[in-house]
């Protein structure tokens, strides 16, 4: 009797494709995305209805696709009749996002590059394109009220209520399949110049994440962008550094007189207060008097020094005096 055992594994050679386009107006882009969107449309039928006759060669007749490219002057050959086209699954969906235009096939070998010389014809360009990406994809928004300075005092309430908005919609828009049991990535809330403020998420279906987020900054008046990534290869939280509280610049420092009985609560202290890890805490210990912060703002310093002291430290924030010239 002879017996032989075999190991095989599956191989997934397909991945998403995304292409972020702007325009000169929403608009133009809401224009874009609807053609966009009838196209891909009337192509992924096309090719539907030819699979079963293995009619999808070059010789039975214009594609859609083809049609629409000849139509708009676009230079191409035989778009969307090879593996540059999803085979399986949804169809490409296009979302128009204010002034810009999303473009994503969930499951493709890769797309053909009409789309983004229809962006180029139609006087746009393209910020993002991201061909055959394997990992999750990472939505930034940037939003503000519309026509509201950025020193509006009445902006910031208004940027709460529609955060509130956003924040009771995200769990079904972020939460995994029934098949995943990995946990939800967080959203991320962060901030950036002028009192801007940025929402970054990993949705389980990107386009109804966006159109979602876009459902709500319409009924919010506020102004929206995007930017698409790609997630980096194995990271369980890819957008742990938007999580990270920065520290304040200014102009105060934080001294580390002398140690107190305790040692690790004097680490746990340090680490707290520069938001460093184990390694560098400890090194922070070492050949004191030294100062541990260099130029954070008043509220930072003062909260460190309390925090050291509180751990038995002999800690203060000082303000440097001026060098006369």
């Amino acid at each position: 009797m002879r017996i032989r055992l075999f190991n095989a594994f599956a191989s997934n050679n397909s991945g998403s494709y995304t292409i972020v386009g702007s325009f000169r107006d929403a608009a133009t882009a809401e224009q874009i995305a609807r053609l966009v969107q009838e196209v891909c449309d009337a192509h992924s039928a096309w090719r539907e209805a030819r699979a079963g006759a293995q009619e999808s060669g070059p010789g039975e007749g214009e594609s859609p696709l083809e049609a629409f490219a000849r139509r708009e002057g676009l230079r191409a050959d035989s778009p969307g009749r090879d593996d540059d086209w999803p085979d399986y699954g949804d169809s490409p969906a296009a979302v128009a996002v204010g002034h810009q235009v999303i473009v994503h096939a969930p499951y493709t070998v890769t797309m053909p590059p009409v789309f983004g010389a229809l962006f180029y014809a139609k006087d746009g360009r393209v910020e993002t394109e991201l061909d055959h990406a394997h990992e999750e994809l990472a939505v930034e928004f940037s939003y503000w009220p519309a026509g509201v300075r950025w020193d509006d005092p009445g902006a910031a309430e208004r940027l709460d209520v529609f955060e509130r908005r956003v924040a009771a919609e995200l769990p079904a828009w972020t939460s995994r399949s029934e098949h995943d049991r990995r946990p939800p990535i967080a959203p991320a809330w962060h901030s950036g110049d002028f009192h801007s403020r940025h929402l970054s998420a990993v949705f389980a279906d990107l386009v109804e994440g966006v159109q979602g987020v876009r459902r709500l900054a319409l009924e919010h008046g506020m102004r929206l962008t995007v930017r698409v990534e790609e997630c980096p290869h194995g990271a369980v939280d890819p957008l742990v550094h938007l999580r990270a509280r920065p520290i304040p610049w200014g102009p105060f420092r934080v001294i580390l007189w002398q140690l107190g009985p305790d040692r690790i609560a004097a680490m746990r202290a340090v680490r707290e207060s520069v938001g460093c890890g184990l390694a560098e805490a400890k090194a922070a210990l070492e050949d004191l008097p030294r100062e541990i912060l260099v130029d954070v703002s008043e509220e930072h310093a003062r909260r460190a020094a309390d925090l050291l002291r509180q751990a038995g430290c002999d800690a203060e924030a000082v303000l440097p005096a001026r060098r006369s010239r």
